[in-house]
């Protein structure tokens, strides 16, 4: 009824890697956060903060060999088997970075089924810019009568798996991304949005992992979002792609060390300023 098919330029995106450039590989696991959309929200969308993260690092001579595993909840993350067979680098990833727990803030009317979130993408890709028109009228009636979109089972989960990427690639930099603050906030979001963010907190601490929060430097700035207030548009992958590439710049996978144990947690306001990469030369 909608059209055909588009074809997903995530899954067709390697990354900036060329013959003779320093390369850094990173591995990505989360969920749509990482595309960017600029009107309303697209299984289909381009890539975002990791293509600005790629053009970041190129500037300084060093290209990225990427990877992305889709993975919206905690329960939804891989084992170690699966994620070796999907993660599609030239070899063991130096940079991990999971953003996963979005979800757990949604509210929704209409159940995720694939039929309904197809035709709602093809929907809003035709509305365009319009659908900005859309959204305000359905926020007070979701805040009314909307339900959770998933429920909560604990972080175990999201632990088990930080732990075993450790020990599965120990010279790889771990980091946990924070979900983007919402700009339209429902009352009932709020204490989910919360707990969240203290699981994800304490996760880091127990795990060892690096965490990266980028609520400061985003805000709620609409002109960031697209219509669901949620999701980054060009302009907010900017900015997130670009801390993240000086992370990356900044860190030094600690190679010495073979899984968690004694491995300090560092909370992070991402740096400005870039020093030796962890790169390798084809």
């Amino acid at each position: 009824m909608v059209g055909p098919p588009v074809a997903d330029p995530v899954r067709a995106w390697r990354g900036t890697a060329r013959p003779g450039l320093p390369t850094v590989r990173m591995l990505h696991v989360g969920d749509c956060s990482l595309r960017s959309m600029e009107c309303s929200h697209d299984f289909r969308a381009p890539l975002g903060f990791p293509r600005a993260t790629a053009e970041t690092l190129l500037q300084h001579g060093v290209g990225m060999d990427f990877a992305h595993y889709f993975a919206v909840l905690f329960e939804d993350l891989p084992d170690m088997d699966l994620l070796r067979r999907r993660a599609d680098l030239a070899g063991d990833p130096d940079v991990i970075v999971v953003h996963v727990g979005t979800s757990y803030a949604r509210r929704l009317i209409l159940p995720d089924t694939p039929t309904i979130m197809k035709l709602r993408c093809d929907l809003g890709r035709r509305l365009g810019h319009r659908v900005f028109s859309v959204y305000r009228p359905l926020r007070p009636v979701v805040r009314v009568i909307g339900r959770p979109a998933h429920e909560w089972h604990g972080s175990e989960a999201l632990e088990r798996f930080l732990r075993e990427v450790s020990r599965e690639w120990p010279e790889a930099r771990v980091a946990l991304m924070h979900p983007f603050p919402r700009v339209y906030p429902y009352p009932k979001q709020l204490p989910v949005c919360a707990r969240t963010a203290a699981h994800l907190h304490a996760a880091a601490e127990r795990c060892g992992a690096a965490e990266l929060d980028y609520a400061e430097l985003l805000g709620t700035d609409p002109s960031l979002r697209g219509a669901n207030g949620y999701n980054l548009n060009a302009r907010g992958s900017e900015i997130v792609g670009r801390e993240l590439a000086h992370w990356i710049l900044a860190t030094k996978p600690p190679a010495s060390l073979r899984g968690i144990s004694g491995r300090r947690p560092v909370r992070v306001q991402p740096a400005r300023s870039a020093i030796s990469p962890v790169v390798h030369t084809p």
